[in-house]
């Protein structure tokens, strides 16, 4: 008996043994790889510990206090127009292409439409006419409570400095019926616009390093890039942003946490913006694009959208897997699919709508057919596949 407990012992120390050598073994090749190919290395400890697959939130229908964010078609040109979720808007840029007719009825009539009267934000991101062209025109028809601007030595064209004029001596009526003066903001550095459970990040050039000069390049780089997040999602708005903002607000380190939703392209699809590394850093999913070209028939002028940004759109893939669509599901050119409206849900619902019927996003659940040509409504509370302005701007008090 007592020989039989030794002969145990004996062997359980050689288990031990032969379990402490395995170790070391392991030990000793994860050290040599760590030095010699850690690029290996990590994916052997990715083998052993899975990371987590982060979860984007449900989005097959769209529910509770809503955000929307209409690109409106206005040709070769740029106009946002928000309603945020509590209730307050934005007009971000409002302007049109030289000896085009103007986009005041299409902003005009989007505004009478939701019977806005008063604008909470006129958020300008840089001073080129198709970006301005309206907007004086706007402060003359309505009351705006907050402006937002580039500094005043970012451009020097007469529309610009009848802007600047008009900007600085608006005024609105509060609540107790007093007039009060505009407040006036100058878009510098990094600053934000919030309301109740959203936020609107913008990041431009600080001060020292703003841009000398009212060259094309200059002037278009002075436009913020601004992340407005709200119910997990993140909309990123560019204005005319280029190479040489995106290499600069890149360097600073602003977007190394971004895993965006939907990408407004910058200037129109220009060839110069929207680079590489910038898609890298805010990993979105959807592209739209505000321009009077087609992918097919490009304008004439300035070749927007580029077909060398359509490509780079087209090819981009997540540098870093992160659970969500690899690359883009889907581009939208307003000149294609006319205005698109984006609206989240309280709830972390995306729906993506255009004012054609095509191409339309509501989801990819399990009980959704995630997308279509042919203005499918799956994913969207009310059901109703019309597109029409008056539609639109149901859906987004009703969904």
């Amino acid at each position: 008996m007592a020989r039989a407990a030794r002969r145990s012992g004996k062997k359980n120390k050689k288990l031990w043994l032969a379990l402490v050598v395995v170790i070391l073994i392991i030990a000793i090749a994860l050290g040599v790889l760590y030095f010699v190919r850690p690029d290996v290395l990590q994916t052997v400890l990715s083998l052993i510990f899975p990371p987590e697959t982060p979860q984007k939130p449900d989005n097959t229908t769209v529910t509770g206090d809503i955000l929307s964010v209409q690109i409106l078609d206005i040709g070769q040109g740029d106009c946002i127009y928000i309603e945020f979720p509590d209730g307050q808007n934005m007009i971000m840029d409002i302007g049109s292409e030289f000896a085009t007719t103007s986009p005041w009825d299409a902003i005009d009539g989007a505004l009478q439409e939701d019977e806005v009267e008063n604008i909470d934000y006129l958020f300008i991101t840089h001073g080129d006419y198709d970006h301005i062209r309206d907007a004086k025109k706007l402060l003359d028809n309505y009351e705006v409570e907050n402006i937002y601007m580039p500094l005043e030595k970012a451009q020097d064209s007469a529309t610009w400095l009848n802007l600047l004029e008009a900007a600085r001596e608006e005024t609105y009526t509060d609540e107790s019926g007093a007039v009060r003066t505009a407040a006036y903001h100058e878009n510098v550095g990094v600053f934000a616009i919030s309301g109740e459970n959203w936020v609107m990040n913008c990041y431009t050039y600080d001060l020292e390093d703003y841009p000398e000069g009212t060259n094309a390049e200059r002037i278009n780089s002075v436009s913020p890039i601004c992340l407005l997040e709200y119910a997990g999602r993140t909309i990123v708005l560019t204005g005319d942003s280029n190479e040489m903002n995106e290499e600069y607000l890149l360097g600073k380190g602003y977007f190394g946490e971004v895993d965006a939703d939907v990408l407004k392209v910058a200037h129109h699809g220009s060839y110069s913006s929207t680079t590489e590394a910038f898609l890298d850093a805010i990993d979105a999913e959807f592209a739209v694009i505000s321009t009077s070209g087609t992918e097919e028939d490009p304008h004439e002028d300035y070749t927007h959208p580029n077909p060398g940004l359509m490509q780079r759109l087209r090819d981009y893939s997540d540098v870093t897997p992160d659970g969500d669509h690899d690359g883009f599901r889907e581009i939208y050119i307003t000149a294609e699919v006319g205005t698109v409206t984006v609206l989240v849900g309280e709830n972390g619902g995306l729906n993506i709508l255009t004012e054609s019927g095509e191409k339309e996003y509501v989801g990819d659940g399990a009980d959704s057919d995630t997308e279509t040509d042919e203005g499918g409504t799956d994913g969207v509370a009310d059901g109703t596949a019309d597109t029409s302005g008056a539609a639109l701007s149901a859906r987004r008090k009703d969904i």
